[in-house]
């Protein structure tokens, strides 16, 4: 008996080596060209700036500027956006330091992946590869180097689920340290970043597991309740502690969120509208679009299978429940990332149910094998492809362009500058002093549901009027029209020179570049090939480089 206990703990102490080892060849694949592909994007500035106001709410300034309302919006999801604005801090003026960390994170997610899947009583090399499939899918590989915190969210809630579904049998206080720990992770998921309601279904379904467990061996009503009092007892003090911070500034966040969510949702349509979404093949079509367009195709099919061999009812119950919830809100690429801790649950499936009902030989094989291929396919889209793209893009997308463009035209100092949608000079800018300010986008949608994208710069007398109270102005120069020329000029702000970051010898490149269909294929894959030209506005009496600015 010590023996074969001796045995088991080598097993998994091998087992948990190995998963070490491929963590760090992922991450030390990545950390190579994490600082040029995707370019720098709109997330990653906005979601570090939230924890920059979080830190500092007394913060004039924002690339989240609530044109109308003259302010900055607060979130009360603040977590994520902190770990964001800390690694910045941390990493130095080039803005690494925020993809580094949700690099970090995405490992962290994968491993409660593993343990979670564990505790679901998937055999070790279903799991091992399941998590791995996580860890280098495309998009959610995409959304780490995007800096985004959707990785923190993932790990927090799989941790959750892991320990609800580890405390089933366990006895004395254990089982009370892993309710409360895992309450609190629920409700701590929440305060990272908002999307965490999507993945509340699954903890839902394993603590009914849990409840089931204990009423099955034998505890009393009275016992389950105390328990069960305990999680939800814990998650709403996580709740209350984590706002005490942010306490002052309440009432603003919370109106704040109240608008956030209203954009975000289908809220001006009935509840009958919002249902029948769900019925309706363009709801999901959208959601096979984002998943086709991002490469990850493989694994939801998998995911498929497994819904149908195993057919494990509470899954498909919460599943069904959070794609209600998610069509009911605006569909996009990283909305749907939050399917995938269920994807894998499903998956996962298929390979539980061959220790409970051996199937034949060719079965296995072809499930092995499939697993296999959403593996391969992951390291070779997220390892190789995007490796070598972004090694192709070092002199081209390197951040030093930037940041000596920055420097050369406006120069450090605690200067108003509005930046047109221009997010890669966020980080460039803050090193440099710069306050910031980039309007809220408004996004609007359509019968269908598709995103759109208009009144950048509403209401236009609030606009001229923040437009006044600028140094400094960068706009794409592609967005330059005479309607936004004379509302500049009315601001008191004037031409001062060109920023060309292409250079002349791409400036033929950049029609084919631009296709839609390359855009199409490549836009998720690597970003833009290219940083744009920019055109530079100045005020009177402010520093103003005249020439013509090529890098």
């Amino acid at each position: 008996m010590v023996t074969l206990q001796k045995l088991n703990n080598s097993v998994y102490r091998k087992f948990w080596g190995k998963w070490a080892l491929v963590l760090f060849i992922a991450f030390f694949i990545q950390v190579f060209t994490v600082d040029v592909l995707p370019h720098m994007q709109q997330d990653e500035a906005q979601i570090t700036d939230y924890g920059r106001l979080a830190l500092h709410p007394e913060s004039n300034w924002s690339v989240t500027w609530l044109t109308g309302e003259e302010k900055p919006l607060f979130l009360w999801s603040y977590l994520g956006p902190v770990i964001d604005e800390v690694s910045y801090q941390l990493g130095g003026p080039n803005g690494l330091g925020p993809r580094i960390a949700s690099l970090l994170g995405g490992l962290l997610a994968a491993t409660m992946a593993l343990g979670w899947l564990r505790s679901r009583k998937v055999p070790l090399p279903a799991a091992f590869g399941l998590s791995l499939a996580l860890l280098l899918d495309p998009l959610f590989v995409l959304s780490q180097r995007m800096a985004r915190v959707d990785c923190w969210v993932v790990a927090v809630c799989l941790a959750s689920c892991w320990l609800l579904r580890d405390a089933a049998g366990i006895r004395g206080r254990f089982i009370k340290i892993r309710i409360i720990v895992a309450g609190i992770l629920a409700g701590t998921a929440l305060l990272i970043w908002p999307s965490a309601v999507f993945l509340y279904p699954l903890i839902a379904l394993e603590f009914s597991h849990f409840v089931r467990g204990e009423i099955h061996t034998g505890r009393s009503w009275k016992s389950v309740v105390v328990v069960s009092l305990w999680f939800f007892a814990s998650a709403l003090v996580a709740v209350i502690l984590l706002l005490i911070p942010i306490r002052e500034h309440l009432y603003v966040i919370i109106g704040d969120m109240t608008n956030m969510i209203s954009l975000n949702t289908k809220s001006s349509q009935s509840q009958t509208s919002q249902l029948e979404h769900i019925f309706q093949l363009q709801s999901w079509a959208k959601i096979g679009k984002a998943l086709i367009k991002t490469f990850t195709p493989f694994l939801p099919i998998l995911a498929l299978i497994g819904a149908f061999y195993r057919r494990e009812k509470g899954l498909l119950f919460v599943s069904l429940a959070t794609l209600g919830l998610m069509m009911a809100t605006l569909v996009y690429e990283f909305r749907v990332l939050y399917l995938f801790p269920y994807f894998i649950a499903f998956a996962g499936g298929i390979y539980f149910k061959f220790s409970l009902n051996p199937p034949s030989r060719v079965f296995r094989q072809i499930s092995s094998i499939a697993l296999i291929a959403v593996i391969a396919w992951s390291v070779i889209i997220s390892l190789v492809v995007r490796s070598v793209l972004a090694y192709e893009s070092k002199t081209s997308m390197g951040r030093s362009k930037i940041q000596h463009a920055a420097a050369s035209t406006i120069g450090p100092g605690k200067h108003k500058v509005f930046m047109a949608f221009t997010y890669e000079f966020y980080y460039a800018g803050r090193s440099l002093g710069w306050e910031l300010y980039t309007p809220y986008i408004n996004f609007s949608y359509d019968g269908l549901g598709n995103w759109i994208r208009n009144n950048d710069y509403e209401p236009k007398d609030k606009f001229v009027k923040l437009l006044s109270g600028m140094d400094y102005a960068i706009f794409p120069k592609s967005a330059i029209t005479q309607e936004l020329s004379t509302e500049l000029a009315k601001s008191g702000l004037n031409y001062c020179s060109i920023i060309l970051l292409v250079g002349k010898d791409h400036e033929n490149d950049n029609k084919t570049i631009d296709s839609r269909t390359k855009n199409i294929l490549f836009w998720f894959l690597k970003g833009k090939e290219y940083y744009g030209d920019y055109f530079l506005y100045s005020r009177a009496g402010k520093f103003c480089n005249g020439q013509l600015v090529k890098l």
